[in-house]
């Protein structure tokens, strides 16, 4: 069965940086580094006040997905791409940085200035309520080397960022992490890094993979399927491609295109509701939301990129307002009748016409959009003995029993929660 993205509404919101030490760790660091050149460009103008994520601002993004239901009856589900670790400034010594790799500190450990007490806990009660799912967006977000080379030449605005446990300078903006410039060799290792660091913090393997930036190449692209990374996002975006535009028009044609080997996400609808930059109503609610329209006309789901930036910052009401402008647009969402769901959902409803997304420890939900009653099998979660449908959205003669060690369901077309005991 060929699953109708017109009728389904699919939206998913990719949301990058979070886990990540940048900025500023405090209003003091901002001070320090107001005049450096990369806070004082155009990007630096939107980030300066960005940094990471208290238990406050993961408790206030909770609630706002909480208070809505998309068409399916479930909350939004937030897709935290995430940063695994950072520098451990305290371990990576002046004048000489002396060092073959940057010292690291994997999240929720951070450096000294970077202490948030209780906001993993919060991300992990996110989870548990069905709104927050991790995905990757890379080790450190650094372009370690040029980062050295900095440091070690004596770069003013390299060294003070550090002095303030900030990597952000001119040699960092104009890089990433997985930058073709960076050393082939070092760029695999931290994406390994990253991958075991992701797997052992939030208890399962990545499935999806956002590069930093948007800058990577082939190389890249082929140690994250040797790791299993077999969604990638942010290809329209991708930095230095040549035509940018006429790529992003034949993706949005050609999508899914070959995702056996890997989905390529659509191209990312631009939400970012805090941007300071001229032409910021082409990000704001009305026109992601018209955006997203466009793309379920297309018959494909809408990708929403929205970074942390927009509901996390040194000042409390600039993500107050990023906030109630995410409200905004989710109340125009709901009301289409639009579902929300993770990369990985999307690359399962492609391959196989049903998916599961683990609630927590508690439950598993289904989509089922197949054939009604043809049987399906996935994997019990390991000591269950019994599993119930604790929600539904469909007829009553559905069926899901344990059988072993795998679940064993009939289900007609629509939506399941399912309850281990």
């Amino acid at each position: 069965m060929n699953l109708d993205w017109r009728r389904l509404k699919a939206v998913v919101f990719e949301s990058d940086d979070w886990g990540l030490c940048a900025w500023s760790a405090d209003e003091q660091a901002l001070r320090v580094l107001a005049d450096t050149p990369a806070f004082r460009s155009q990007v630096g103008r939107r980030y300066a006040g960005s940094t990471l994520e208290s238990a406050a601002d993961v408790r206030a993004l909770r609630e706002t997905l909480a208070g809505f239901r998309g068409g399916d009856g479930f909350p939004p589900v937030w897709q935290a791409n995430m940063v695994v670790a950072a520098p451990d400034y305290p371990h990576l010594h002046a004048p000489m940085f002396e060092c073959d790799r940057v010292p690291l500190l994997d999240y929720p450990n951070v450096p000294p200035r970077w202490r948030r007490p209780g906001a993993w806990e919060e991300a992990l009660k996110a989870r548990d309520d069905g709104v927050w799912w991790p995905e990757l967006h890379g080790l450190h977000h650094i372009p370690e080397t040029e980062w050295l080379r900095a440091l070690r030449r004596g770069a003013a605005d390299a060294r003070r960022a550090h002095e303030q446990q900030s990597p952000v300078c001119s040699a960092v903006e104009s890089s990433g992490e997985y930058d073709p410039a960076e050393p082939a060799k070092d760029r695999a290792r931290r994406l390994e890094l990253a991958v075991a660091k992701f797997s052992a913090l939030v208890g399962r393997m990545p499935a999806s993979f956002c590069p930093p930036d948007y800058r990577w190449d082939e190389r890249t692209e082929a140690d994250a399927g040797r790791l299993g990374l077999r969604i990638l996002q942010g290809r329209g975006e991708q930095h230095g491609a040549r035509f940018p535009r006429l790529r992003r028009l034949l993706q949005r044609q050609r999508w899914p295109g070959d995702f056996n080997a890997r989905l390529d996400m659509p191209p990312r609808i631009a939400f970012e509701p805090r941007a300071l930059e001229t032409g910021a109503a082409r990000v704001n609610a009305e026109a992601a939301h018209r955006a997203a329209r466009e793309a379920w006309q297309r018959g494909q789901p809408a990708a929403i990129s929205t970074h942390r930036v927009n509901y996390v910052h040194l000042d409390p009401q600039w993500s107050a307002e990023g906030r109630a402008q995410l409200r905004d647009l989710l109340a125009r969402l709901v009301g289409d009748g639009a579902v929300f769901l993770v990369d990985s959902e999307v690359h399962q409803l492609v391959e196989r016409s049903w998916s599961l997304r683990e609630i927590g420890g508690r439950g598993v939900l289904v989509r089922y959009y197949g054939v009604p009653r043809e049987p399906i099998r996935f994997p019990a979660r390991g000591g269950a003995t019994r599993v119930s449908i604790r929600e539904g959205r469909g007829p009553e003669d559905v069926t899901v029993t344990l059988e072993g060690d795998e679940v064993m369901a009939r289900l007609h077309v629509g939506e399941y929660l399912l309850e281990w005991k």
